[in-house]
C-alpha cells in the first residue's frame, strides 16, 4: 500500500500538474486523502513536485475519449470514496469514483462556484440545477434553503448525488431529483407557465438525453439559453451560473451569449453578468484554468 500523502498539501486540490518523462501533459489531484494522477492534454509545463507523483493512489491510464482506459488501483484503496468540500453552512461530502471516462465525480475547479452559490442562494427562491452530475451544484443551493429541481439525463448520474446527499447528511434538504434531458425539460417547463428565480447549469461539449436526445454545446446551447431566460420569475430573482469546459467557450464568449439571452427575453440584472475562468492553483502556486464560468447574482 502507498504511503500517506504529505498533508502540507490542501484537500480536496490540485498538488501539481506537467508533462511526465514521455511528454504527456499530466495532472496530480489529491481527493479524501487520496493522490489521482489523470490526464492533462492541454499541459506542456513542466512538474514541480516529481517524488509525489510516485505516492499515487489511482492512475488512469489512456487519454478521456479512449475508450480503451482504463484505471489502476494501489492495494488497499477502495472502488470509491469520501471528499469533504467545505461550504459556507455545512460540509458536502462528494464521492469519488473512477469511472471508465477518466472523470472521477468530484470536480475540484467548480468548487468556488458551489461556494458562491451557497452564498447567493436564499430561502424563498426556486434554483433549477440542469446537467447536475454528482449533485454539488444542487446541494450548495439548497443549503441555503432555496427548493431546487435537479435535472441529469444519466440515471447513474442521479444515482450518484442522491448517494452524495444522504452521505453528506442533506437527504432531508428540498431538492427533486428529475432523470430527463435538459432541453425536454425546460421546453416543458415554458409550455406549462413553471418559472424559476434562479439556473445553474454546466453542459458537456457535447452528449445524449436518456431518450438518445443529442446535445452539442455549440449548436444548443444558444436556443437553451433562450428556453432558460423565458422562465425565470423577474419578481424574485435569484443566482444565474453557467460553466463550461469546452474548447472555444471562454469566459467573454460565456458572458456575452448569456447576457445576450436574458436581454433578449427582457430580463435585466443588476449587478450585471460576470465571468472568469474555471482555476486551481497547485502546490507551487501556479495556476491551472479548466475551464469558463458566467455569472449573476442579482441583489435582494
Amino acid at each position: 500500500m502507498n504511503a500517506p500523502p504529505p498533508t502540507k498539501f490542501r484537500d480536496p486540490g490540485l498538488v501539481d500538474f506537467g508533462v511526465d518523462a514521455r511528454g504527456a501533459g499530466r495532472r496530480l489531484e489529491l481527493l479524501g486523502g487520496m493522490l489521482v494522477d489523470r490526464p492533462l492534454p492541454q499541459s506542456r509545463d513542466r512538474r514541480r513536485a516529481d517524488a509525489t507523483w510516485r505516492e499515487t493512489a489511482a492512475v488512469f491510464h489512456g487519454s478521456p475519449s479512449d475508450r480503451g482506459g482504463h484505471w489502476t488501483l494501489a492495494d488497499g484503496v477502495p472502488e470509491s470514496w469520501p471528499v469533504e468540500v467545505p461550504l459556507p453552512r455545512a460540509t458536502l461530502i462528494l464521492e469519488a469514483r473512477p469511472a471508465p471516462s477518466g472523470q472521477i465525480g468530484v470536480f475540484i475547479e467548480q468548487i468556488e462556484q458551489w461556494r458562491w452559490l451557497a452564498e447567493a442562494a436564499r430561502p424563498d427562491m426556486t434554483v433549477l440545477s440542469l446537467f447536475g452530475h454528482s449533485g454539488a451544484a444542487s446541494l450548495a443551493a439548497a443549503t441555503a434553503g432555496a427548493q431546487v429541481v435537479h435535472v441529469d439525463a444519466s440515471r447513474q448520474a442521479i444515482a450518484m448525488a442522491r448517494r452524495n446527499a444522504a452521505t453528506s447528511l442533506m437527504d432531508h434538504l428540498p431538492v427533486s431529483w428529475i432523470c430527463e434531458d435538459a432541453a425536454t425539460f425546460v421546453q416543458r417547463c415554458r409550455r406549462r407557465g413553471r418559472r424559476f428565480s434562479g439556473v445553474v447549469l454546466d453542459p458537456p461539449s457535447w452528449g445524449h438525453g436518456p431518450k438518445g436526445q443529442a446535445f452539442s454545446i455549440d449548436r444548443d446551447l444558444v436556443p437553451l439559453l433562450a428556453d432558460i431566460a423565458s422562465i425565470l420569475d423577474p419578481t424574485n430573482m435569484g443566482p444565474l451560473l453557467l460553466s463550461c469546459h469546452s474548447p472555444g467557450w471562454h469566459p467573454a464568449r460565456l458572458r456575452d451569449t448569456l447576457k445576450a439571452s436574458l436581454d433578449a427575453a427582457g430580463v435585466a440584472l443588476e449587478p450585471p453578468v460576470t465571468s472568469g475562468t474555471l482555476d486551481c492553483l497547485d502546490a507551487s502556486g501556479r495556476r491551472l484554468s479548466l475551464g469558463a464560468f458566467a455569472r449573476a447574482a442579482p441583489a435582494p
